[in-house]
């Protein structure tokens, strides 16, 4: 996927609305870029924790820990980033990030022990999430919000289902090091890319006033907040299953093929979610559409929790993949809706770091105290019903003070 193909798929913008510098098709198409490269590492999370386990023998708490390195990596460069993404060139920002991972991950590729490979993983993250928190807050200073969050969920689709693909290959071939080599090259390729971005904030505030339909009310400052709240309670889910869904799945007793099969199947799935979220969003507004999602989603872990076998996985997992970005969806356009400056959506990565951090570790805490891989899909459905109960909380109070934004 190139900066020219995505360009092509943009809309012509309405040419009666004073657009910035973040709405011109190419600079879409770089932020789009820059964010599902920096987050690659996540999406390829359960072919990267079973090539650690497949290569370097390492135990269920110590995988916990790997993943949860990368994550909090991201965390950390989400909140850097969000405290200086109005204030620097962010395309220095970009190449910082870039140089990062890059470094990262040939180290990476050079120590396979535990501990410095911890380290190493922790500074990837950091490379990696700084190129994702840049592209979601360049993103969320466009214009149409909605549809741009959906590309880039459409990308991020489509990255998700070649990582699953040939990241077992790139394994075999040369083990844990072909991936991390593979990174090196992703981000490198992101260099391209860089002169598109936009430089300062400056540039994106003509279209700030116009982006938001809340731009004439008065948000209390929590509401944004308790919505990246949510979004860390969302994740909880996101990072307890997709850390080790591949793992249950040869808990079970499931083939190899099998599983990364349905794994990339599931994927390619989600792309149904990215269209129906983005109708429903022109038709059901953004509550409805999205508490029912999060409903499905605490659904399809208890399904998991219940027992797997092969009709089970397929169900969650291509309940999960749906649910996921259609959530996602919803999150980032509520967020960019009660604050269109970027800096709220700056920290969605970081929200999401957290808790993608704590809920591999918990969950292989869990594992090795044998409670089993039952009691992993539960600690993920307990995120999903909490963000449920945060977005209650947040419609309410904006059907109070700004209707259209809570519909």
């Amino acid at each position: 996927m190139t900066i020219s193909s995505i360009e092509q798929a943009l809309p012509h913008a309405d040419p009666l609305i004073k657009l910035s510098a973040f709405d011109t098709p190419m600079a879409i198409a770089a932020a789009i870029i820059i964010s599902f490269v920096g987050n690659a590492v996540v999406i390829g999370m359960p072919m990267l924790v079973g090539a650690l386990a497949d290569n370097l023998d390492f135990s269920e708490q110590q995988l916990g820990w790997l993943a949860s390195a990368d994550l909090g990596g991201m965390f950390l460069a989400s909140i850097m980033t969000s405290m200086v993404i109005t204030r620097v060139n962010r395309r220095h920002l970009a190449l910082a990030g870039i140089a990062i991972a890059i470094i990262a991950n040939l180290l990476s590729a050079q120590f396979h022990d535990f501990n410095t490979l911890f380290y190493t993983r922790v500074i990837a993250g950091i490379g990696g999430g700084i190129c994702y928190s840049l592209g979601v807050g360049c993103l969320a200073g466009t214009h149409h919000t909605a549809r741009n969050f959906s590309i880039l969920m459409f990308a991020l689709v489509a990255i998700n289902a070649i990582e699953l693909y040939t990241f077992p290959i790139l394994s075999d071939a040369w083990g844990i090091n072909g991936i991390y080599y593979t990174f090196c090259l992703a981000f490198s390729l992101c260099l391209l890319a860089i002169p598109k971005l936009p430089s300062f904030k400056e540039e994106s505030s003509s279209v700030s006033a116009e982006a938001s339909p809340s731009s004439s009310i008065k948000i209390p400052s929590y509401l944004p907040k308790l919505c990246l709240a949510a979004v860390c309670s969302f994740y909880i889910t996101i990072g307890s299953f997709w850390a080790y869904i591949e793992r249950a799945g040869v808990d079970a007793g499931l083939s190899d093929e099998f599983i990364t099969n349905t794994l990339t199947a599931g994927t390619l799935f989600t792309l149904l979610g990215c269209v129906v979220a983005t109708w429903l969003s022109r038709r059901a507004g953004q509550s409805k559409p999205l508490l029912a999602a999060l409903t499905c989603m605490t659904g399809a872990l208890s399904l998991l929790a219940m027992g797997i076998n092969p009709i089970v996985f397929i169900i969650g997992n291509f309940a999960f993949n749906l649910m996921w970005l259609f959530v996602d969806i919803f999150q980032l356009g509520t967020i960019s809706n009660l604050d269109p400056s970027g800096r709220y959506a700056a920290l969605i990565p970081g929200a999401q770091g957290l808790a993608q951090t704590a809920a591999p570790s918990i969950a292989g805490y869990m594992l090795a105290q044998n409670a089993g891989y039952g009691s992993v899909m539960m600690l993920g459905a307990a995120g999903s019903v909490g963000a449920f109960i945060i977005y209650c909380v947040v419609y309410a109070k904006l059907k109070k003070i700004a209707p259209d934004v809570a519909d």
